[in-house]
């Protein structure tokens, strides 16, 4: 993106806050439908009583108990052909004076109400939520097709302006700004929080980014490269053989952190071989064939040219039942999460082509010339948060080490980037990585893997076991996150959100990167206050 036009983005902003009008305090909710913002029509504006709100999108979570709330609807058009849908919901009682923003995942497409705007709302923060600029489902990415302003808008242009409008009509109806601004999500939400850090600096004084798809152009190349490994003669692996993998990998990997629970805590350190699972007899679900051998070593090596001037970093091994097997493998070819996003991308975003087919793409004669188009729409990979670091804000960064969706190795890649660039010392002062043994995809997994940081913090905050309430103590307290307490929770779906419910299993300390946790040797291996945070060779 052009000097010029990001710095339009920004002169809007100012335009937005500037004119905004000085609402008196207690002015009703119905008033704001008159609020003027610079290419923004407010189409909702009501008082909705408490009550029972279900999201259409997350019907398997149940009624949600959501407080009295102003509702306020509102349609952004930066371009023709821009169409940005943003909700802000703002609590009449209570308010804690902080805005909360809330990301999204996949190709995003629709508000983020359970894990943002319920959240938020229910913990007393006024919160904003967009669409990204077009209406969508699952991997469908069909809207980007002759589309390239909605491309920028889904890239990095709606969050920022979902932001700035959001503030603007919390300082209306309350008739005084927010005193503070986090953000928090995960997945293309991560990637969004790092766009925000590394693009629009003064949007939040917090930002919480999970699994971050931040190279969105090499992660959605590794997909196409993942199924290609998979397209030779005999080299595809059907989801049953996912067992028989985790099997192998736990029996040479699992016991290097010094506890034998079925979670790899040290994946750097596991050196497994998938030769080991090479078939000596007939194939059968325990073991792979020579073609399906070599496409694994492909998946764990990841993308890369010939010369090696282009890489990703391949998947870790561990927990792939339940992630893998949905994520990577499937019931057959290209019908994996990772297939359709692959296939989403390469057809609508970069080609505009339909019939496109993975078997076509070329690494060293294509590869270069997406990143070179896409990435500076659809990458935060910039190291440099000066800008950031400069106001006072804090980032942290955190990956599950069994993520199918998301290579692990690309937060610490990046967290590594930023320290190249500016230092490690003045990384320490604004940054913190958290890597997460035995977590898959945002949240679940063999291990423990609740612990806030998708969303707001919850109440009454509790640093030690929210990364959300760690990011708000360090902003406001000046207190640093070292560790955090993991819960492993009886009920998984309880505890999406609220890392408090489900019950507890196990729980386990997290660590600040590169540092990890180490059992002490005495007392349960399953609770997190019988771990040290020590740095291993």
């Amino acid at each position: 993106m052009g000097r010029e036009l990001l710095g339009g983005y920004f002169a809007a902003g100012i335009a937005v806050l500037a004119g905004a009008p000085a609402f008196a305090a207690g002015t009703s909710c119905e008033a704001l439908k008159s609020l003027k913002l610079p290419q923004t029509t407010i189409t909702e504006s009501v008082q909705v009583p408490a009550g029972k709100f279900q999201d259409p999108g997350m019907s398997f979570l149940g009624d949600a108990d959501v407080p009295e709330r102003c509702q306020v609807k509102a349609t952004i058009h930066p371009s023709a052909d821009s169409e940005i849908r943003i909700e802000v919901w703002m609590p009449v009682s209570g308010w804690n004076h902080k805005f909360q923003g809330a990301g999204n995942g996949g190709f995003a497409g629709s508000i983020q109400y359970r894990g943002g705007l319920v959240e938020a709302l229910q913990r007393g923060y006024a919160a904003g939520s967009t669409d990204t600029g077009h209406a969508v489902t699952g991997e469908d990415g069909k809207w980007a097709i002759g589309h390239p302003e909605k491309l920028v808008d889904f890239g990095n242009r709606a969050v920022h302006l979902m932001t700035v409008n959001g503030k603007a009509i919390v300082k209306a109806y309350y008739g005084k700004p927010a005193a503070k601004a986090y953000f928090a999500s995960c997945s293309n939400g991560g990637r969004q929080a790092l766009m925000e850090a590394q693009r629009f600096p003064d949007d939040y004084n917090g930002i919480v980014a999970g699994a971050p798809a931040n190279d969105w152009t090499g992660l959605m190349l590794d997909f196409t490269w993942n199924m290609q490994a998979m397209m030779r003669p005999g080299a595809f692996i059907p989801a049953d053989r996912a067992p028989a993998i985790q099997a192998a990998v736990n029996a040479r990997c699992d016991a290097l952190d010094g506890v034998t629970d079925g979670v790899i805590g040290r994946p750097q350190a596991c050196k497994f071989d998938p030769k080991k699972l090479l078939c000596s007899g007939a194939e059968s679900a325990s073991c792979l064939t020579q073609p399906q051998v070599t496409a694994l070593e492909a998946i764990y090596q990841g993308m890369h040219s010939t010369d090696g001037k282009i890489a990703f970093p391949g998947f870790s091994p561990g927990a792939e039942v339940g992630g893998w097997d949905s994520w990577i493998f499937g019931k057959e070819l290209g019908a994996t999460a990772q297939g359709r996003f692959g296939e989403g991308f390469m057809r609508a975003m970069v080609l505009g082509d339909t019939n496109w087919q993975p078997g076509s793409f070329d690494v060293d004669r294509e590869a270069q010339g997406i990143i070179t188009k896409l990435a500076p729409v659809l990458n935060a990979t910039d190291p440099d948060l000066s800008r950031f670091a400069a106001h006072g804000g804090k980032l942290i960064v955190f990956h599950g080490w069994a993520d199918p969706a998301i290579p692990p190795l690309n937060a610490i890649r990046y967290y590594q980037s930023v320290g190249a660039k500016m230092g490690e010392r003045r990384r320490g002062e604004f940054a913190r990585l958290f890597m997460v043994p035995g977590m898959q995809h945002c949240f679940g997994g063999p291990g423990p893997s609740s612990f806030g940081g998708i969303v707001a913090a919850r109440q009454p905050a509790d640093p030690e076991s929210d990364l959300s309430a760690a990011l708000e103590h360090w902003v406001e307290g000046g207190v640093a996150p070292e560790s955090v307490k993991a819960v492993k929770p009886k009920n998984p779906i309880a505890a999406i959100f609220d890392s408090s419910r489900g019950g507890v299993e196990r729980t386990a300390l997290l660590c600040a990167y590169p540092k990890v946790a180490k059992w002490n040797g005495q007392g349960s291996s399953d609770e997190a206050a019988n771990y040290s945070c020590v740095i291993e060779p």
